[in-house]
């Protein structure tokens, strides 16, 4: 490129060349334009001296020797009027020719006598005086390179105010007239071209500033197409270049990593605080980015909350975690924005070169799959495995058809009941969303919530779930069946202030009670922004509906949760119920969870419930309600309906309790299979 450059002339260049050759052009036409000026000002200078020359030598005695015959009286009277005149070399000739164009009298005797048909005599006989150059006729040259030019003038001579009784012609030396027209004319060009130096060195000038001043613009705006405005950072097509070319360069056996980051929860931020500060937030993140990477190293803002850092030499996987790790470090010291102290966590997905994929787009695809695994497990960072693939970000291209799908009632709800253990009457249910996709069959929760949650679309998928349950809540209690039906909320829209007047709004448009509506919220969600979520949850109680804390047992702030909220129930999560079997260390923590609800006036469902050892032992250990597959797996409407009949005909309303738990009869229609995945 440098050799092509060297090569190339310079844009100045160019345009001094382009310059030059209309200058050079408009020099030549200026030129002979002042040439041709200053040679008719010649001419008009010979005029008027062949006229002072007529008026001086008596233009009336003239008039009379054109008009009659020269007599030698005549003839000596004019020898010496034009004497003086052609002894001074002024004049180098004098002719007198009347009206017929003959000569009557001749400075040379010879040429007296001849006849001329010259058009410029013809010219000064109507009156006008006619000059130009012509050969010197009293010296007629050997040969045509000897022929002295001069400049003749005809001027008309009049014996009264008639027309002109002949002409006079005075044929004037051209060589002082050209010397002095070469002489004017040099200082003429000399000026016309100095001015056109001065003029053509003034364009220069402003064109080399211009092309400087358009260079540095160009470099200034290639620069800010290749960074981002906010933090400087290089951008999305800056940091995909500089991959390519890290690629390209790796040596043999090399790695390249990739690391892809994305803040957690930074949405909020922007909500509560505002555009600017959570620009603030950005800026300062990309300030510690850079602090925490090596020199070679790169870091860029793709856009959003998103970073991604390239390092270009790696030795192994562990490396790549240390800089992860060194990433968190570097985040937890607070950050301050809008008068208040915010604590920032990101997910890290970590993709490597050649293992994880061998171009630029396979490697971030790779790393971004990553980072939805850590976000998902919590886990901060994660480098990618094959088995990741179900936080493939091609599941993006479903919540683009969301819209489409809320909108032609592709989103069902499956409906899996809670019984009471004492009784076990089914008194509840959990809404679960489901996607009837017309191309790839039936979507569980799993295929689109953990995408959509990210997005703007988790709100009106929310809002249809909500109103779904609440009508089917309403459709229930004209058939006479009185159940709950509880529906999880993400952290998205437990922190939406409008939340409650929607869902006031709702129950007044569908005629639904509000006690038969349960909202689920995790306690990751309310550790987030735990005034926030109160004010939304309290809103919600006020208005008669029940709020239940779901996974309990998992987050980190459970008794600050359980003081504050108006919390009605908890949900002990699956992994405590399951594992009880096999651990007693999980039936403790079932019991003293159980014992903590009831101790604080909140009933606890146990989920996860799959075998009726596991039910006996939970109503052993004093928990309220159950919910899993031991009394049936999530199901469509017409299904539960059908479900919940056969329920009530086979036990009355009631599982029986049995000494041995493997005797103890189990409904028909207990589900089977795969597991279905909570909303």
């Amino acid at each position: 490129m440098n050799l092509r450059r060297l090569r190339e002339p310079s844009f100045t260049v160019k345009v001094g060349m382009m310059t030059l050759v209309p200058l050079i052009l408009l020099a030549v036409v200026l030129g002979k334009s002042l040439g041709d000026g200053i040679r008719a000002r010649a001419l008009d200078n010979a005029e008027g001296q062949a006229a002072l020359i007529a008026r001086t030598t008596d233009e009336g005695r003239l008039g009379r020797a054109a008009d009659g015959a020269t007599s030698p009286v005549v003839r000596r009277r004019l020898d010496r009027a034009f004497r003086r005149t052609i002894a001074t070399g002024e004049v180098s000739g004098v002719q007198l020719l009347n009206r017929r164009g003959r000569v009557v009298y001749a400075s040379d005797p010879a040429l007296e006598g001849s006849v001329s048909r010259a058009p410029r005599l013809l010219g000064a006989l109507k009156g006008e005086p006619a000059s130009g150059t012509a050969p010197a006729p009293e010296k007629p040259a050997k040969h045509a390179s000897e022929a002295a030019e001069a400049i003749e003038v005809y001027t008309p001579v009049r014996t009264g105010s008639g027309a002109p009784a002949g002409a006079l012609r005075v044929d004037i030396p051209a060589a002082p007239v050209e010397a002095a027209i070469s002489s004017e004319g040099r200082r003429l060009y000399a000026i016309l071209f100095a001015g056109l130096a001065l003029l053509c060195l003034g364009l220069l000038r402003t064109v080399k500033a211009a092309s400087s001043r358009l260079g540095d613009q160009a470099a200034e705006n290639e620069h800010q197409a290749q960074r981002d405005a906010l933090t400087g950072l290089p951008n999305r097509a800056l940091f995909n270049r500089l991959l390519d070319q890290a690629l390209a360069s790796c040596p043999r056996n090399g790695q390249v990593a990739v690391l892809l980051m994305d803040l957690d929860r930074f949405k909020e931020i922007n909500d509560t605080l505002g555009h600017y500060n959570g620009d603030l937030v950005l800026e300062r993140v990309g300030e510690r980015l850079r602090t925490v990477l090596r020199e070679g190293d790169s870091v860029a803002r793709l856009g959003g909350d998103e970073f991604a850092m390239l390092l270009p030499e790696v030795s192994a996987s562990e490396s790549v975690v240390n800089t992860a790790a060194r990433v968190h470090r570097a985040l937890e010291e607070p950050f301050t924005a809008g008068g208040l102290t915010l604590k920032i966590e990101a997910s890290i997905g970590i993709a490597l070169y050649p293992e994880h994929g061998e171009k630029g787009g396979t490697l971030l695809r790779s790393a971004d799959v990553a980072m939805y695994a850590a976000k998902k497990a919590h886990t901060g960072h994660a480098v990618y495995a094959p088995d990741q693939q179900q936080y493939s970000p091609a599941r993006l291209g479903l919540v683009g058809q969301l819209p489409r799908a809320i909108e032609q009632g592709e989103l069902v709800l499956h409906y899996q009941p809670k019984a009471r253990f004492s009784t076990g009457a089914i008194e509840g249910v959990e809404a679960l969303v489901r996607w009837d996709h017309p191309q790839r069959g039936l979507l569980l929760p799993d295929e689109f919530i953990p995408v959509t949650e990210h997005t703007q679309m988790i709100r009106p998928l929310t809002i249809h779930v909500l109103e779904t349950a609440l009508a089917q809540v309403r459709a229930w209690e004209e058939m006479g069946l009185d159940l709950s039906v509880a529906v999880n909320l993400s952290t998205q829209i437990l922190l939406d202030l409008c939340l409650p007047d929607e869902i006031e709004q709702m129950l007044s448009r569908v005629g639904a009670p509000p006690e038969k509506l349960v909202v689920e919220i995790t306690e990751s969600a309310i550790v987030y922004d735990p005034r926030r979520a109160q004010t939304v949850l309290q809103s919600l109680h006020d208005m008669g509906l029940r709020i239940m804390i779901d996974d309990f047992g998992t987050g980190y702030s459970s008794l600050v949760s359980l003081k504050q909220l108006p919390v009605s129930a908890i949900k002990i999560d699956r992994s405590f119920v399951m594992g009880m079997e096999a651990d007693e260390s999980d039936a403790a923590l079932v019991k003293s969870t159980a014992q903590l609800g009831h101790n604080l006036g909140l009933e606890v469902v146990a989920e996860g419930v799959e075998t009726p050892a596991v039910w006996n032992r939970l109503e052993e250990l004093g928990c309220d309600f159950a919910q899993g597959y031991y009394l049936s797996k999530p199901l469509a409407d017409e299904q539960f309906l059908r479900w919940l009949t056969a329920y009530r005909e086979m036990f009355g309303g009631v599982v029986p309790t049995v000494a041995d738990p493997l005797a103890r009869p189990r409904p028909r229609l207990a589900g089977v299979g795969v597991r279905a995945s909570a909303a």
